[in-house]
């Protein structure tokens, strides 16, 4: 078990890595078996080679821009919970030109290793607005 605030500084890493657009660091920063699920609701992202294809997706497609808020620990030893604003291109415009503000809850749980076991991302369609907005 590692602490509560090493545990918000892997959860604010991974922010800082998926803006700088670095799927390799991401990657790292999770477990081999790791579970990723966004928005809670959809099937999950699990091991590897799926989370990569997965980020890939975020960093590139939806050329994701993450503007975390301050991450809550909480007293089981492995849990984060850390409000958001995603800025994200919106699939549905083919041209790539409109972006929407997401607000987001994430949670996280941190293994004794140290790297992530599980994501969960907490969204709905009442949470998407016009970028800027």
């Amino acid at each position: 078990m590692i602490d509560e605030s090493q545990r918000k500084a892997v959860v604010l890493d991974y922010y800082e890595r998926v803006n700088d657009k670095d799927i390799d660091g991401i990657v790292k920063l999770f477990d081999a078996e790791a579970i990723v699920v966004d928005p809670v609701g959809a099937p999950p992202v699990t091991g590897e080679e799926a989370i990569r294809a997965y980020f890939q997706r975020v960093v590139h497609e939806f050329d994701t821009h993450d503007v975390p808020g301050t991450p809550t620990g909480a007293q089981d030893g492995q849990s984060v919970a850390i409000p958001l604003k995603a800025t994200i291109n919106n699939p549905q415009d083919p041209t790539g030109g409109g972006r929407l503000d997401v607000n987001v809850i994430s949670t996280f749980q941190i293994g004794a290793s140290g790297l992530i076991t599980e994501m969960r991302a907490y969204w709905g369609l009442t949470d998407i607005t016009p970028a800027g907005t």
